[in-house]
């Protein structure tokens, strides 16, 4: 038989399990800790973390310490409960102590000044304070204890905590909580002990779960020290060491709290100090870094020094055309890997930068090539950096390479050309621009010295040689003569330049002439620059007359006629808006049946049908502005789609078919553009291949532009300018504020809530659509309405059924109402008062119009109304003359009377036929027998058939 384990209990303790008790039991499993409280495991038993309010073993005992306590005001009461007496403690604010808080525990450290001090060894070894700092690495508080070799290291690493145990010298474990930045100069409390084997760092800190981070690690084997009562004796610990600056308050060592006057007469009382970067100290964009009691300027290049405040001089190659250069004897690059970085202005496309050299061959060879940067290695593929790099701005150059890549690395350094110029012209000839701020790793490359000038002859400079470099980058004089015409002011703009032009000339020269500047159009036209002149566009009103024709017998062959735009308004079902034919060519929009229809028939290629839209077209004849933009899909192709958009769709409708451009509408012989056929309404802006049509006409007197594109036909009637309907909203016909909205000759209001009708004149009934799913639907004053829902459904129209609850937490009755159960759930039996399935609903709000009493019973509202009023909300006031009654009795009376004389008329008629019939019966008449007796022989003779019968 297989031995099986056997669980041992003892003291209120499950212990440990198997036949050796080699097992250990989490006890808590069975979620002792009451209230809420955290269940800590521990060997043979648990430990309860409790909240504030309840103590105890298990969390079961309320705290009640804190009833008549005396603590100082500043302080704070934190009840105990020990040994079965409830107690409390004063928990004084951080950064005091005593019996009133009155004594202060902050106190500030230096780097390189630490503080040493000898405690007592007790309770739990372990740290605990709280520091602020704006340094990112220290040591923040060390524990040495002597008689077992152990220390024990708060500090910061990377600007993160960390934690370290050290034995006899060597690390025992690490602990680390890397994702928190803590150099932010704010206050940070901090926790690291060592108990049972265990090795744990916290962290308070508000970007932590619940604000308190814990990392944990086992000491195998556990040190000696970690014991719970360790030996008496005392332990060495060290505040701050080389590296930290900043200030540490309530100081706790193995629980043992360390006041300043603990540390001797030189500790700095309080934390005192200054933003160090505020106000910022860098220039040029420099960042600064708070390093406590002074900053550090992270400078870019070129500048440098505290502050940024220094430049590293830069040198202008080429001034003038003149060829520079520099060269220097390095006797040991700096290596063995190669990063050379420079900054760069230039405008020139091509050029030699940087060559490194020994007596045989170029090694290393960077140069401009069509405005690229591109290294040249000795038996190496080319290394390209995109550009624009001769945009004339500066900027930062750094090339990196291996030491395997650059063998035979000469000692000499060209910069900016070759001392004989025409030895650079492979590499584009002599660099031409600024160089700056040149390293070889570094090492930094000076190109001038301050106190030596210009020189055109090359002079010895130790190991650095200079010929024709001028001292800062300068421009060349552009401006000279001035480049800007029509009386334009040149401006340099380092190697080029800008031009100030007058009011009516525009361009880099100011060689083309602005002509709106000089108002040539009369109001209500505007102007609208076009090449070589203006059009004077506006809307004009046109009312069943003439077409307006245009030519563009003297547009330019260069212009592209690949689409036209149109802007429209009209209720015309029937009307042409745009037309122009040619030979095998033609191009249309028009209105048909109120839609849309537009088409392109071009004759640049043979057998082309044709692009037209598909039928029926969108519907336009609403009176509203429209606005049809038709472009060809590919205007270089001679036959592409043609794609029309409609008031500034996204997505375009493809005509049917394939057509070409409209190039039939320019140069002489052009076919006439004609607009406005039979067509009542507004047009606005009218264009072809982007040039303006000229609705209207320069005011007399105005110079004209070089060239009329499209100009008007000679003789064709001039349209009415202005969009001029009947003034169907002046006044408004739309009532109860109404806003009316001209649809050119008709008129549409936008009702107000609770209104419609044409004009805004009906009550909105907002429950004739029926929305509720389930319920009965109210009309709310403000126009909306309200459902109100059967028991077991919810929702805003009652769609969602409601599950049956019980009377729990979670179903809450209002104002003291109690709950009772039933098989349809939980039902709150409201009071007096209140309303609705939780009693959740008063009267307080009073829905109740015109002085209406609000009652809410039964689960909904009702309104007790004055004499005068009535309805649900007393919204309704019953004095109100109520529309004139039918007359019934006027109309009715006459029209029975009518139908009772025709009644008599025709019955005596029927009598007097009667009577006729009778007295001929039995004579002989000669006239009727004929008749009868043809009838009667053709019946026998002919049967007509039904076809012929009915007709």
């Amino acid at each position: 038989m297989r031995p099986q384990a056997l669980w041992t209990f003892l003291g209120d303790l499950w212990l440990l399990a198997g036949l050796t008790c080699q097992e250990a039991v989490d006890e808590c499993l069975s979620q002792p800790c009451l209230h809420g409280g955290t269940c800590e495991d521990i060997v043979a038993g648990y430990t309860c973390r409790c909240p504030e309010a309840w103590g105890g073993r298990d969390c079961s005992v309320q705290l009640t310490g804190c009833q008549g306590h005396t603590c100082p005001l500043a302080a704070a009461c934190i009840p105990t409960f020990e040994s079965g007496v409830h107690s409390y403690v004063c928990r004084c604010p951080s950064g005091t102590h005593g019996p009133s808080c009155g004594q202060n525990t902050t106190f500030s450290l230096v780097a390189g000044n630490p503080l040493q001090v000898s405690v007592p060894a007790a309770g739990p070894l372990g740290l605990a304070l709280r520091f602020r700092t704006t340094l990112p690495a220290g040591a923040l508080a060390t524990r040495t204890d002597t008689q077992d070799s152990l220390e024990l290291e708060l500090a910061l690493a990377a600007a993160t905590l960390q934690a370290t145990l050290r034995s006899h010298g060597h690390t025992v474990l690490v602990l680390r909580l890397p994702d928190l930045v803590l150099d932010d100069g704010h206050w940070h409390q901090v926790e690291v002990t060592l108990r049972l084997g265990v090795l744990e760092l916290r962290l308070w800190h508000e970007g932590c779960p619940a604000q308190l981070c814990v990392v944990s690690g086992s000491v195998a084997p556990a040190p000696t020290a970690s014991t719970a009562t360790p030996p008496a004796g005392f332990c060495s610990v060290q505040l701050g060491g080389a590296a930290f600056a900043g200030c540490l308050q309530d100081v706790h060592v193995d629980g043992h709290l360390l006041l300043p006057e603990d540390l001797g007469a030189t500790v700095l009382l309080g934390c005192k100090r200054h933003e160090q970067c505020q106000p910022p100290p860098c220039a040029h964009g420099g960042t600064c870094v708070d390093l406590w009691t002074h900053f550090r300027c992270d400078c870019p290049r070129p500048y440098h020094g505290p502050t940024c405040a220094d430049e590293v001089p830069a040198a202008t190659f080429g001034l003038g055309g003149t060829p520079s250069s520099a060269s220097f004897l390095v006797h040991q690059l700096p290596g063995p890997n190669l990063t050379v970085s420079f900054l760069l202005r230039t405008r020139e496309r091509a050029g030699l930068l940087l060559q490194l050299a020994n007596d045989s061959a170029a090694v290393l060879t960077v140069f401009l090539s069509e405005g690229q940067i591109r290294a040249e290695v000795l038996g190496s593929p080319a290394l390209v950096l995109p550009g624009p790099w001769d945009d004339g701005l500066r900027h930062l150059v750094t090339l990196s390479f291996e030491s395997d890549q650059l063998p035979g690395l000469g000692q000499q350094v060209h910069v900016g050309g070759r001392l004989r110029p025409a030895d650079a012209q492979p590499w584009g000839g002599p660099f031409r621009g600024c160089l700056q701020d040149l390293r070889l790793n570094g090492l930094h490359l000076p190109f001038l010295s301050p106190l030596l000038g210009n020189s055109s002859q090359p002079s010895e400079l130790g190991s650095r040689q200079s010929r024709n470099l001028t001292m800062g980058c300068v421009s060349e004089d552009v401006c000279s003569p001035n480049s800007c015409l029509n009386g334009g002011t040149c401006l340099v703009t380092w190697n080029d330049f800008h031009c100030n032009c007058p009011a009516n000339f525009t361009g880099p020269t100011c060689a083309q002439q602005l002509w709106c500047p000089g108002q040539p159009c009369l109001p209500p036209a505007t102007c609208e620059e076009v090449p070589d002149g203006f059009v004077c566009v506006a809307e004009a009103t046109f009312r069943e007359g003439p077409p307006v024709a245009f030519s563009g017998h003297n547009a330019s062959s260069g212009l592209t006629l690949g689409g036209l735009s149109l802007a429209f308004r009209t209720r015309d079902a029937e009307a042409g808006l745009l037309r122009a034919a040619g030979t095998l060519a033609a191009v249309w929009l028009a209105v048909r049946n109120g839609s849309l229809v537009a088409g392109v028939r071009s004759g640049r290629g043979r057998g082309l049908p044709g692009a037209v839209l598909p039928e029926p077209g969108p519907r336009v004849a609403d009176g509203t502005w429209h606005r049809v933009r038709l472009a060809m899909e590919r205007p270089a192709a001679a036959a592409s789609r043609w794609l029309l958009w409609l008031d500034g769709a996204v997505t375009p409708v493809a005509l049917r078919g394939l057509a070409g451009d409209l190039a039939f509408l320019r140069g002489p012989g052009s076919a006439r553009v004609l607009l406005a056929e039979n067509f009542t309404g507004c047009l606005g802006r009218v264009a072809l291949g982007g040039l303006p049509l000229p609705l209207a006409r320069p005011r007399p007197g105005a110079a004209p532009g070089l060239r009329e594109h499209f100009s008007a036909w000679p003789g064709a009637p001039a349209p009415r300018l202005g969009c001029r309907g009947e003034p169907v909203c002046a006044p408004s016909p739309c009532l109860h504020g109404g806003a009316c909205r001209d649809l050119f000759h008709a008129f549409a209001c936008a009702c107000g809530p609770g209104w419609e009708g044409p004009r805004c004149e009906a009550r909105a009934d907002p429950c004739r659509s029926a929305p509720c799913v389930r319920g009965r639907c109210h009309a709310l004053p403000d126009g909306r309405f309200e459902c109100r829902c059967p028991a077991g459904f919810a929702g805003p129209r009652c769609r969602l059924p409601v599950l049956p609850e019980e009377c729990s937490l979670n179903v809450t009755c209002l104002h003291g109402s109690p709950c009772e159960g039933g098989p349809q759930g939980a039902n709150c039996s409201c009071q007096d008062g209140p309303a609705g399935q939780r009693c959740q609903l008063s009267c307080e709000t009073n829905p109740c119009l015109n002085g209406g009493t609000c009652r809410a019973a039964g689960g909904v509202y009702e309104c007790i109304c004055s004499t005068r009023f009535s309805g649900q909300f007393c919204e309704v006031v019953k004095g109100l003359p109520l529309p004139p009654p039918f007359p019934l009795l006027e109309v009715a009376v006459p029209a029975a009377c009518a139908c009772l004389l025709l009644l008599l008329l025709g019955l005596l008629s029927g009598i007097l036929a009667a009577r006729k019939r009778r007295q001929s019966e039995g004579t002989y008449s000669p006239s009727q027998q004929e008749v009868a007796g043809a009838r009667l022989e053709m019946d026998s003779v002919l049967k007509v058939p039904p076809e012929e019968r009915l007709i």
